[in-house]
């Protein structure tokens, strides 16, 4: 027999599930993009200025969110990559916008001798310098090793063993 708890669980758990409006991908177009917002339309009905967010970014980049401009949720896709090619595309581009990270190449040099870690690091934009505290970096479970700056900004090592050796001794250090 089942506790009270676990009754009113399973059913705010149920309820919850029930108020999600998981999209069709068959039935989503994106029509326009823009800087940071997608005109399209969601099972025959037109919304503007559409802002997609990535609720999982770093772990299930593949899920999407779209809130209309008055921040009401219109629905989840699970894997953006099923819809059509040129809505996926336009999708993709405002998406690149809003989730930009940063990829290093290669650490450069690394100053530990601080309280705060000073990075010289290439990007796959270019050079930068970069300031830490000493818990700076997060693994996730793909692998990939994010870094966070003092700034709240955020860089990717997408597959630590393609680094140079110099690189992968430098986050031996703190990773």
């Amino acid at each position: 027999m089942q506790s009270r708890f676990v009754r009113e669980t399973m059913t705010s758990i149920e309820e919850w599930i029930k108020q999600l409006r998981i999209l069709d991908p068959k039935r989503v177009r994106v029509y326009e993009a823009f800087v940071d917002t997608v005109n399209m339309e969601i099972n025959g009905k037109i919304y503007c200025n559409v802002k997609p967010r990535r609720p999982f970014p770093y772990t299930h980049p593949e899920y999407i969110i779209f809130f209309a401009e008055d921040d009401t949720e219109l629905g989840i896709l699970t894997d953006y990559r099923k819809l059509d090619r040129m809505s996926r595309k336009r999708l993709e581009r405002v998406l690149k916008i809003i989730y930009y990270i940063p990829q290093i190449k290669r650490i450069i040099k690394l100053d530990t001798t601080k309280s705060r870690y000073e990075w010289e690091i290439e990007t796959d934009k270019g050079v930068v310098v970069i300031k830490t505290w000493s818990r700076c970096t997060r693994w996730l479970p793909n692998g990939k090793l994010l870094i966070y700056d003092v700034d709240g900004n955020v860089y990717i090592v997408e597959d630590i063993s393609k680094l140079d050796p110099k690189s992968r001794a430098y986050l031996d250090i703190v990773a």
